[in-house]
């Protein structure tokens, strides 16, 4: 990306407006519980949800459990 590209698209999204997710929910190996697979991110401005998978498909993991605090899961 050039400099013109960059400040083009700083001018068009201001820093207030930036819509960073924020993990709600991780999907983890049932049988490894400290294996993370997936994270769902929600987006503050849209309220919308994002699904990442950490397979090596990045695609849906077949067996998985959907935890949403982390901390107390990986124990």
């Amino acid at each position: 990306m050039t400099d013109q590209e960059a400040a083009a698209l700083e001018s068009a999204i201001p820093p207030t407006e930036m819509d960073v997710g924020k993990p709600v929910e991780w999907m983890i190996d049932p049988n490894q519980r400290q294996r993370i697979l997936g994270v769902t991110y929600e987006f503050s401005q849209t309220g919308e949800r994002k699904t990442v998978w950490y397979t090596p498909s990045k695609r849906r993991a077949k067996p998985f459990v959907i935890v949403t605090d982390l901390q107390t899961s990986l124990c």
